[in-house]
């Protein structure tokens, strides 16, 4: 088997999946470590790594750490192949070195230890035996053994280019490819800090979120996987910072920081991403311990909810409650002038808890019935009136609140909130008077939160009101779902005093006046 001919050696699904895998540029790090051994790493739903030995263009093996055990050959190992076999020529072979015996045992014994082992014994070794750690210090650590400076933009930009990987057949997870390479950035990242090279460290993690920023839209993050690794490097920055980050490295990061804020800004300012960015540079000055700067972002950015609600935490942490309630007034104002209703709902909510907290019983009062007519939570600020309303002036304020409320049409509140306080009342017979006036009977419509209540305590009214509603809707709906629903109904009002003679007489009148709906018919007599 060679490299023209292993075609013939795989099923066409796994060479078809192969292709995919290669036309999509889903392998990296791809070369010769030996002359004529070629390893890889390619992206699937983990990142997998393949080594294939030749000799000229002979296969001699094969090997992937992948699952796969329906064939000798997977997907990833055909991706590579194809590789090899299109890209031979760019990846010279290393030259063949003569070895000694001892450094050729060497090689074969190295050939069958895993990463593990490999790095338990440096490890222990060079504990142990100062010079050993010096030399492999000297020789590896990556301060020293880097000739030039990698091109990271480069380098994490190509991480992007699976951009079609998205349509393979075989590639359920969106974005798992991007993930997994730009979380190998993050470890490296991470491993670079532990080396005590920060500045190197925070060029990778810079040029990721710079990626990410930049593709972000054209990936359409479904599963979340970029946002993540955002996250992750916030993370790490974070621990940068309270490690200690020399002051030239935080201007660094301040200034890319406010670079992609700026941009952001003139792009899309209402987005969570820009809100998200804000934040992220209030916490790393928090994390510096830059409390001037702190401020000074805060009160720049004032006008985005995100950090006036930081703003108001701080505040109320510390009891300066006019000042909060200033900062809630203004906020109020600025979501007015730009038509939010939600946001200008949230800050009086806001101002009624530190009201609340101030013991304020008529700004308490005034403030929940305004949030009741026009807020989103009614029944919250039902129960906040009741419990600030003297329980002797109770029932009489709640009758006025209640045909005040009723008249402000401008909250748009719905009936069920009045009968959901007729519920809590017990205002029985004012529940009765909503359910007459207006519940219409649907396949969509439920009286049984109602229905509970008032079966015992208003039977009659109840058995006339379903015959009425369900005359009328037979009337006016054809199909076996309706006559399914008309029969359902009929069930329920057999379960009433008095209801089984109404249901008979019904179903006599619905034969009678609809002789010819015979899938009706069929249902009634069930």
């Amino acid at each position: 088997m060679n490299l023209n001919n292993f075609h013939q050696y795989v099923s066409p699904k796994i060479y078809t999946r192969g292709e995919e895998y290669y036309d999509h540029d889903m392998i990296d790090n791809i070369g010769q470590d030996q002359p004529d051994t070629w390893t890889a790493e390619v992206s699937g739903s983990s990142l997998y790594s393949v080594e294939i030995k030749l000799e000229s263009d002979e296969i001699v093996s094969w090997n992937c750490n992948c699952p796969y055990d329906y064939g000798d050959i997977c997907k990833h190992v055909v991706a590579v192949l194809l590789y090899i076999k299109n890209n031979k020529d760019r990846h010279p072979a290393p030259a063949k070195i003569p070895h000694s015996p001892q450094q050729e045992q060497l090689t074969e014994i190295l050939k069958l230890t895993n990463h593990k082992e490999l790095t338990a014994f440096l490890s222990q070794y060079a504990d142990t035996h100062p010079d050993f750690y010096q030399a492999l210090s000297s020789s590896l650590h990556p301060q020293k053994k880097r000739k030039a400076p990698v091109d990271y933009e480069k380098a994490i930009q190509k991480c992007f280019h699976v951009k079609n990987a998205y349509d393979m057949p075989d590639y359920p997870y969106k974005g798992k490819a991007i993930f997994y390479k730009l979380n190998g950035y993050i470890e490296n990242a991470k491993s670079l800090l532990k080396l005590n090279c920060k500045e190197e460290a925070l060029t990778i993690l810079l040029c990721i979120v710079k990626k990410a920023e930049d593709n972000y839209e054209k990936y359409e993050d479904y599963d979340d996987e970029l946002g993540s690794v955002c996250r992750e490097v916030w993370r790490t920055i974070v621990e940068m910072i309270e490690s200690g980050l020399p002051d030239n490295l935080l201007k660094i990061l301040m200034d890319e920081i406010n670079r992609m804020i700026e941009e952001a800004l003139k792009n899309n300012p209402n987005a969570s991403r820009t809100h998200s960015l804000v934040i992220s540079k209030i916490e790393f000055l928090k994390s510096a311990h830059k409390k001037e700067e702190v401020e000074k972002v805060m009160t720049n950015y004032l006008h985005i909810p995100a950090i006036r609600e930081i703003k108001l935490t701080e505040l109320l942490s510390t009891k300066q409650y006019p000042q909060a309630l200033a900062l809630l007034d203004e906020g109020i104002s600025l979501a007015e002038k730009q038509g939010l209703s939600g946001i200008v709902s949230d800050w009086k909510d806001q101002k009624l808890s530190v009201y609340q907290l101030t013991d304020n019983r008529e700004k308490v009062i005034e403030l929940a019935e305004d949030l009741f007519v026009n807020g989103r939570e009614r029944m919250k600020y039902y129960h906040i009136l009741k419990t600030v309303i003297p329980s002797g002036q109770w029932a009489t304020y709640l009758d006025d609140f209640l045909l005040k409320s009723g008249k402000q049409k401008t909250g748009g509140i719905g009936g069920h909130v009045f009968a959901q306080i007729y519920i809590k009342e017990a205002c029985w017979d004012r529940l009765m008077d909503y359910v007459e006036k207006n519940i219409r009977l649907g396949i969509y419509c439920s009286l049984e939160e109602y229905e509970s209540h008032l079966r015992s305590r208003y039977p009659a009214r109840m058995l006339a009101f379903y015959r009425s509603q369900i005359m009328d809707y037979a009337a006016k709906n054809m199909g076996r779902d309706y006559y399914k629903y008309i029969a359902d109904v009929l069930k329920t009002m057999k379960e009433y005093p008095g209801g089984t003679e109404m249901v008979n007489s019904l179903v006599a009148h619905f034969k009678s006046i609809y002789p010819n709906r015979r899938m009706m018919i069929e249902e009634l007599e069930k």
